[in-house]
C-alpha cells in the first residue's frame, strides 16, 4: 500500500451534521401516538395531550425541528460546512411526489433561514422519495432538488444530480472533496431496482466514484515521487450518504443494502483505501459505527452513523425511540481526518414538561472513551474493550439512543450490536452472528469478482430473505 505524509497537522474547520428530520407537520399534541399523533387519529374522551415538541413514538413536529435547529445555531453559530444526509419526510405510507417537494421545500426553509451564509451539503434519504425507498435514474424529484438546492450545489454538479441524485464538492484548498452519494439507490427495500438501465451500476454512481478515487490514488502517486501536481489534483476522497454500508446494530440480521451493492462499495474502499477519507451516513436514527475491514481482517476505515433529530419510535425488535441529536465533526484542513468529534443531544420529555431544558454536550468521543485518535485501529481496539467489559458496553449503550430508555442488550441482541460493530460485509457479519462468539479471531472475506447481482451462499440468501419478511411485516423504516 502506497503511503504518503501529506502535511504536519494544520488548522481544523468544523462541520455540523444533521439527519432524518422526518418533518411531520400533520402532528397534534391532540394526536394519537399509536397513529403517528395526527389530528386526523384524534384520542378522544381521554383528556391526553401531548409534548409541544414531539412525542417518543412519533416523528418531529416542525417545533421540534425549528428548536434544535436553533439550538444548534446558538452552540455552532458558524459551521465551516453542514452536511444534511437525509429523510425529511415521516414515516408515512401513502403520500405522493407533491408531497415530499413539500417537506423538502419546508426543511430547506428551515435550515437556510438559521444559516442563510452557511455551506450545505443536501442529500435524499429513503424517505425523501414517493412511494418511499423507490428510487429510480432520472427522476423529475432530481430537477426540483436542484432548482431548490442551486445555490449549495452550483452548476458543475447539475449533470450527476439530475442523472441520479449524487455529486461532489470541493473542500477549500483544492486537495479534497466529498462525494455525497445516493446510496438509497443500494437500498434492499428499493422495489425501483427492477427498472435500473445498469442493475450492476444504477445512474452510473459506482463508475463515477471509481473514477474520483482512481484520480486521488494517481495524484497521491504524483505527490509521493515529489512531483509538482496541477491545481485539480485531489489526494483524498470523503463519502457521505444517507444509507451506510452494513448491519443495523439493533435488531439480528438486518441489513440495508443488497448485498451486491454493499460488496462493491467495500471493494471499492478497500482498493483505494489510502484515499478515502472519512464515512458519514444517517438512516439508523442511533449513534453507532461500523469498522470496515480489508480482506486479510485489518481495520482500514470506520463509516460514522450520525444519530438523528426524530424521536421516531422503530417496531423493529431490539430498537424503540431516541432523544433528538445532531454531531458537530472537528476537521485537521491538511490531512481531512476527524481529530474528534461531539454529539448534542436534547432531552425531549424535559423540553416537554416545560422545564428548563436545552441541548447539551451528550459526549466528546476521544474524551467518553479515551482514544489517541479515531482512526480505524484504535476504533477496533475499542470494540474489544466493549467485549470485555460491560460497564463500558453499556456506556455506548446509552450513547446509541441518546439516552432515551437505554438498557443492556442480551443473547442475539447483544450479538447483534457487537458484530455490526465489528464487521461492515455482510459475510463476515452473518458468520459472527452465527458464532454468537464476537471473541474470536478475525476472518477473511473474498471481495466480489462478478459483476452478476448474487449472494455469497445460499444461507446467506435465507438469511436475508427471513431478515427482509421481519422488516416489512414490523416498520416502514
Amino acid at each position: 500500500m502506497l503511503m504518503i505524509c501529506l502535511s504536519d497537522r494544520g488548522s481544523s474547520f468544523q462541520m455540523l451534521q444533521v439527519t432524518d428530520f422526518h418533518l411531520d407537520v400533520d402532528y397534534s399534541t391532540h394526536g394519537d401516538p399509536a397513529k403517528m399523533c395526527h389530528i386526523t387519529n384524534q384520542l378522544t374522551g381521554l383528556g391526553v395531550e401531548l409534548g409541544r415538541f414531539g412525542d417518543y413514538m412519533c416523528d418531529s413536529p416542525e417545533t421540534l425541528v425549528r428548536y434544535m435547529m436553533s439550538e444548534a445555531k446558538r452552540l455552532v453559530p458558524s459551521p465551516d460546512l453542514i452536511l444534511w444526509t437525509g429523510d425529511n419526510v415521516p414515516h408515512l405510507e401513502g403520500y405522493d411526489m407533491p408531497y415530499v417537494f413539500n417537506g423538502i421545500s419546508l426543511a430547506t426553509k428551515i435550515l437556510a433561514s438559521t444559516y442563510p451564509n452557511a455551506t450545505i451539503l443536501p442529500t435524499f434519504g429513503n424517505h425523501d422519495y414517493a412511494p418511499a425507498n423507490d428510487f429510480v435514474e432520472q427522476s423529475p424529484l432530481y430537477q426540483y432538488a436542484y432548482d431548490v438546492w442551486e445555490e449549495w450545489l452550483g452548476n458543475e454538479q447539475k449533470k450527476t444530480f439530475l442523472q441520479a441524485g449524487y455529486y461532489s464538492h470541493l473542500l477549500p484548498g483544492g486537495r479534497q472533496e466529498i462525494l455525497v452519494l445516493n446510496t438509497n439507490l443500494y437500498y434492499a427495500l428499493n422495489e425501483a431496482a427492477a427498472n435500473f438501465s445498469d442493475p450492476t451500476d444504477p445512474g452510473g454512481q459506482f463508475s463515477f466514484l471509481e473514477e474520483r478515487l482512481k484520480a486521488a490514488a494517481d495524484c497521491r502517486d504524483i505527490l509521493a515521487r515529489k512531483r509538482s501536481a496541477s491545481a485539480g489534483c485531489v489526494h483524498t476522497v470523503h463519502l457521505v450518504g444517507h444509507i451506510g454500508p452494513g448491519a443495523f446494530e439493533r435488531t439480528p440480521n438486518i441489513t440495508w443494502f443488497r448485498p451486491f451493492y454493499n460488496d462493491r462499495l467495500l471493494a471499492l474502499v478497500e482498493r483505494f483505501s489510502s484515499s478515502v477519507g472519512w464515512m458519514l451516513f444517517g438512516h439508523h436514527h442511533t449513534d453507532t459505527f461500523h469498522i470496515i475491514r480489508d480482506s486479510t481482517g485489518l481495520p482500514i476505515n470506520v463509516a460514522w452513523m450520525c444519530p438523528a433529530v426524530t424521536p421516531w419510535f422503530s417496531t423493529l425488535p431490539g430498537a424503540g425511540s431516541n432523544n433528538p441529536t445532531f454531531r458537530v465533526y472537528d476537521i485537521d484542513d491538511q490531512t481531512g481526518t476527524i481529530i474528534d468529534f461531539t454529539t448534542y443531544a436534547l432531552n425531549l420529555a424535559e423540553l416537554n414538561k416545560g422545564g428548563n431544558s436545552s441541548v447539551r454536550v451528550e459526549y466528546r468521543m476521544r474524551e467518553a472513551y479515551q482514544l489517541k485518535s479515531l482512526a480505524s485501529s484504535e476504533m477496533s481496539k475499542l470494540l474489544e474493550r466493549f467485549e470485555d467489559d460491560d460497564s463500558l458496553f453499556l456506556q455506548y449503550i446509552g450513547y446509541n439512543s441518546a439516552g432515551y430508555n437505554a438498557t443492556m442488550p442480551v443473547n442475539e441482541y447483544r450479538m447483534a450490536q457487537l458484530c455490526s460493530l465489528r464487521y461492515a460485509d455482510y459475510q463476515r457479519y452473518f458468520e459472527c452472528m452465527a458464532n454468537r462468539d464476537v471473541g474470536t479471531t478475525i476472518t477473511t472475506w473474498s471481495a466480489p469478482t462478478t459483476t452478476k447481482i448474487a449472494h455469497n451462499a445460499d444461507h446467506h440468501l435465507l438469511i436475508v430473505v427471513e431478515a427482509l419478511i421481519v422488516y416489512r411485516l414490523v416498520t416502514s423504516w
